[in-house]
């Protein structure tokens, strides 16, 4: 088991293997730990290995993984020679945060760091939300903002948990 979160309740027993150069999909319905396994893989969740109660330090953690590529993914991830981002699954929470009062287009360009705002606001048409503030935002263009706000930064690996929640992007092209 990697992952519990109370005496009988929800339990995960498996990881996907994160690849450099690898595209890789989560599918299945609600509540089957999708949301949990990219908490754990961005580093934002230590997997508890089940153990709610009593949290396991990172020696136990790797001691569970030893043999398995998600112990040396952990370790780099740990150390800080990997990192994950993460596109949240609650956009609505942003627009109600300390965020909202923030202009969307001067947001993005903070955080640009691979210089390829523009094409990420072409790609997501977020040409007219610019100028407004993320508390402005409808559903959808507060979910292509988030995204497009993971896109623009720098990282290793790019997750996305549902990415399509409002609107579906099929032919956005990966940046």
């Amino acid at each position: 088991m990697t992952h519990r979160y109370g005496a009988n309740s929800f339990k995960l027993h498996r990881l996907p293997v994160p690849r450099a150069g690898e595209v890789l999909g989560l599918v299945g319905t609600n509540g089957i730990g999708k949301s949990t396994a990219l908490r754990v893989l961005s580093g934002n969740m230590k997997p508890n290995l089940g153990k709610f109660e009593k949290e396991p330090d990172w020696d136990e953690i790797f001691k569970f993984f030893r043999g398995n590529e998600l112990m040396n993914f952990f370790q780099k991830l740990l150390k800080a020679d990997l990192k994950a981002l993460i596109k949240i699954q609650y956009v609505d929470s942003v627009a109600k945060s300390k965020a909202a009062g923030i202009i969307v287009g001067q947001r993005l360009k903070a955080v640009d760091k691979k210089g390829i705002m523009d094409e990420v606001v072409e790609a997501l048409d977020l040409e007219n939300v610019l100028t407004r503030q993320i508390g402005q935002l409808s559903g959808g263009e507060l979910q292509r903002f988030i995204i497009g706000l993971t896109c623009v930064q720098k990282a290793d690996i790019y997750m996305f948990d549902e990415p399509s929640s409002y609107r579906e992007y099929a032919n956005v092209k990966v940046l």
